[in-house]
């Protein structure tokens, strides 16, 4: 039988916004790194057999210094953009006597993810073969271009989050196609579209935010305080 599930946590990028001279996944939040607590999430799940998490040549000696070893995890070098990490991970997992069942693809830097949505992404991938998390938006949205400036209903408008969960082949096949068919997207889930599956939703939550500015992470330490 494979193994139930791995993760997929891209960690190459640079952090412009945080301008913070490294890697902001190496910026501490509380007395661990953002990264540490990203990858804590998926050590302590028990459906998580294996953690898949891409970085920069740059910052190798930095991420094995503080890499804990409960758990297998492959470090994989990232690409130019965040879709080459993602497929260069799942090439690694290609290579496996066995796939996984299901592949999770997590933002590094949402370390607050809770385990209970890993657990309700995975349920849904059971019963539909993948599953994205969500949250509505709840401030007035406006489309200003040179033309107009008008409200945009925002019923139907949601803002995704991770992990994405997908059937391993599915999303492994789908990854290619968008390489040879050079799709561009913003998130594994519209590769996975684009290829002609349907992906479900679910509620995402309000703890599982991405930490982009100094604001976020502020934002982070306070959460943190108050889970003491």
């Amino acid at each position: 039988m494979p193994d139930d599930a791995v993760v997929v946590i891209p960690a190459a990028g640079q952090g412009v916004r945080m301008a913070a001279g490294q890697n902001k996944l190496l910026l501490p939040l509380g007395s661990l790194t953002i990264i540490q607590h990203s990858l804590n999430i998926f050590l302590k799940h028990p459906r998580i057999s294996g953690i898949y998490l891409v970085i920069a040549e740059r910052d190798e000696g930095a991420l094995r210094s503080i890499l804990p070893s409960e758990k297998e995890i492959t470090l994989i070098y990232g690409g130019t953009e965040r879709q080459d990490s993602v497929f260069n991970a799942l090439k690694r997992i290609q290579q496996r006597t066995l796939l996984p069942r299901w592949i999770l693809v997590h933002d590094g830097a949402r370390p607050l993810c809770p385990s209970a949505l890993i657990g309700r992404i995975l349920a849904q991938c059971e019963m539909t073969g993948s599953a994205i998390p969500v949250m509505p938006l709840t401030d007035t949205i406006r489309e200003i271009t040179a033309e107009h400036c008008k409200v945009v209903d925002r019923s139907r408008l949601f803002a995704t989050q991770t992990p994405q969960g997908f059937e391993a082949k599915l999303l492994i096949d789908a990854y290619h196609a968008a390489r040879t068919k050079k799709w561009q997207t913003t998130d594994d889930a519209s590769i996975v579209e684009k290829f002609g599956h349907r992906v479900a939703s679910i509620e995402g939550d309000e703890s599982n935010f991405k930490i982009t500015t100094h604001h976020d992470l502020r934002r982070a330490e306070w959460c943190l305080e108050q889970l003491k």
